[in-house]
Parts: C-alpha cells; structure tokens; sequence
C-alpha cells in the first residue's frame, strides 16, 4: 500500500511540473490572460494622465493672474506633477509584473517546490520536506498578490472615481476657460480681473475670488492624489503583506537543514584545556 500511494504521490508531482512548464507556464506570461486587470491599471493610468494635464493647466493659468498672491498656489498645483508621475511608475510596475510573477510561479517556484517534494520522496530530508510547501505556496502568492490588489484598488476606485472626474472637469472648465479668454483679442478692453469675474461668475470682485477658486481646485487635487496614492501604492503594498502572513501563518516553522552541512560562520566549541588561536 505504501508503494502505490508514494506512486500516485510521485505522478502527481511530476505531472505538475510538467502541466505548470507547459500549460499553466504559456497561460500565465500571457498578457490576454490578465485582460481585466490589465484594462484597471489602464483605466488608473488614463486617471493620472488627466489628473497631471489637468493640474499643470491650472498652475499655468493661475500663473497668469496678476497677484504674487497666485504664484504659491502655482507652484503647489504644478508640484502634483511628481507625486502623479510616482504613482504612474506603480501603475506601470503593476502592469509589467503580472507577467513577470507568472513566469517566476510557473519556470521556478512550482516545478521548484514539487522538485523538493519529488526528492523527498526517494531521499527523506526534513528541509525537503519544509521546503517544498512553502515554494508552492509563494507561487502560488505570486499569481494572486498582483490581481488581487487590483481588485480592491478597482473597489475603491469605483467609490471615489466621480469625485476624481469632477476633479479634472473643473480644473480644466476653470484653467481653459480663464487662459481663452484672457488670449482673446476680439473682445472688449477689459481687465483681466473683469475678464475672470464674468466667467467665473459673482465672486465679489478682484483677484481674491479667482484665487479662491483655484484653492478649491486644489483641494480636490489633495484628494484625488490622496485617493490615488492609496489605491495604487498602500493597497498593492498592503495585499503583499496580507500574503505574506498568510505563508508564514501556514507554514511556521523553519526550514530545517541536514546536521551534516558545514556551518562556515560558526565557531567550533573549545574543550577543556584549549585556548583560541
């Protein structure tokens, strides 16, 4: 009986192997696999890309008013340039490593793991055995941490995505509106300040209402960048940590190696009578 269960033991180890090399191994590095996530890290990506064009048009025409007073509020809607560019390397990130994490479950972790387990099965070893498990299980992490991330991300992102559409919708309404009218050389003399009050509506006369107005843009840009921020980068970061607890909950304890392997770093016990050379 023993016999034929280390057979069956030994069929399916190697018929994994071969099915994750092959199969599961093409399926995986395959970017039409990923389509829905692949399509919620573009639609995250076309998110950032608006929020950025967005905010470098507001501090382009709150730069054109003439107050001192405007040239703080430039520099802080112009600075959401880096944090936006930030959160696009992630999204670029995320994207390239579903791939990336397939091709390292399937080329290494699982046949790597199965490997140990194979072995074990002809030369008991207590790492082996240890080992074997805990590959298959961080391969199988692998495969879920990025798609799993993105789920929650896409979630959330469903919650806060009008807030962040509004975002963009008034800052580029506000910025294209105060730059096109300001360039129009058809209309009337005017000041600028009139020019700003008429399209912006009553704001109580002079700069001070403009400014007010793009305070408010900015705040919304707070937001979304915060929204951003957490959906694109804690999220992800969150998910891999949930994953790794969940591997080192399993599986406990450490990974024992053979006693007869040197331990080059550890000095030798001196006995009675010995002095250290």
């Amino acid at each position: 009986m023993e016999k034929y269960r280390r057979i069956a033991v030994v069929s399916v180890l190697a018929l994994t192997i071969i099915l994750s090399c092959t199969v599961f191994g093409t399926k995986m590095t395959d970017p039409a696999t990923y389509s829905h996530t692949i399509g919620v890290l573009d639609t995250n990506r076309s998110t950032v890309l608006g929020l950025s064009a967005a905010s470098a048009a507001a501090s382009a025409a709150v730069s054109a008013l003439p107050s001192d007073v405007c040239s703080p509020l430039a520099e802080q809607l112009s600075e959401f340039t880096t944090w936006f560019l930030l959160i696009l390397s992630v999204v670029f990130l995320e994207k390239y490593l579903l791939t990336i994490f397939g091709f390292a479950a399937c080329y290494i972790l699982i046949p790597a793991g199965c490997g140990a387990l194979l072995t074990n099965c002809f030369f008991p070893r207590r790492f082996l055995q240890s080992l074997g498990p805990k590959l298959l299980a961080l391969g199988a992490a692998l495969l879920l941490v990025i798609p799993t991330s993105v789920w929650v991300c896409d979630q959330v992102n469903a919650i806060y995505s009008q807030s962040i559409a509004l975002t963009v919708e008034s800052a580029n309404a506000v910025s294209e509106n105060l730059i096109g009218d300001m360039s129009d050389e058809t209309e009337e003399s005017t000041s600028i300040i009139d020019q700003a009050k008429s399209i912006l509506g009553d704001l109580s006369g002079s700069v001070a209402g403009v400014v007010e107005q793009f305070r408010n843009i900015l705040n919304r840009f707070v937001e979304a960048t915060a929204v951003m921020i957490v959906t694109t980068c804690l999220i992800p970061i969150l998910v891999i940590v949930f994953f790794a607890w969940i591997v080192k909950t399993l599986f406990n304890a450490p990974i024992i190696l053979p006693a007869n392997v040197p331990k080059p770093l550890k000095k030798p016990l001196l006995r009675s009578g010995e002095t250290e050379a």
